[in-house]
């Protein structure tokens, strides 16, 4: 009787470990799906639980060059901007590499769940050029002045 018990506790006990490492192992593959899907572009954190958004926010951070990690399991945090600042950067040199300048500056930047658009002023006159851009990936970069009445 007295084995027959400790047989059960101890098929209890390997049951509970096997579930936890599981758990575990789902967990990880969540984030590491989220780190890949937001790397690529790809990315819904609405319909995806913490680990998933864990991973998504890993990838936006090293896009940004922020590495920020947080807690011993390496869990990563949000930029305090946001993401905006991996967004600004990819813009700043988008423009450099469109209009081939190197003299630009940030002139503004309006958020939004689609696209952000940052506003960058191109040479010594800051001509006018819009980015839009989502995760540090830019979707677009067009010149604002009118070249038509120049």
């Amino acid at each position: 009787m007295k084995n027959n018990i400790v047989a059960a506790i101890s098929v209890i006990a390997l049951t509970m470990i096997a579930a936890g490492a599981s758990a575990s192992t789902a967990s990880q593959r969540e984030y590491k799906r989220g780190y890949a899907d937001c790397k690529a572009g790809r990315w819904d954190e609405n319909q995806h639980g913490e680990s998933y958004k864990n991973g998504c926010r890993a990838a936006e951070d090293q896009r940004a060059g922020t590495g920020a990690r947080a807690g011993a399991a390496g869990a990563a945090t949000k930029p305090a901007d946001g993401g905006l600042r991996g967004d600004k950067t990819a813009c700043l040199l988008a423009v450099k590499r469109k209009t081939n300048n190197p003299k630009v500056v940030l002139l503004s930047v309006e958020t939004s769940e689609a696209n952000n658009t940052v506003t960058i002023g191109v040479g010594p006159d800051r001509a006018p050029w819009r980015c839009l851009v989502k995760r540090g990936i830019v979707a677009d970069v067009m010149s604002l002045t009118d070249e038509g009445k120049l």
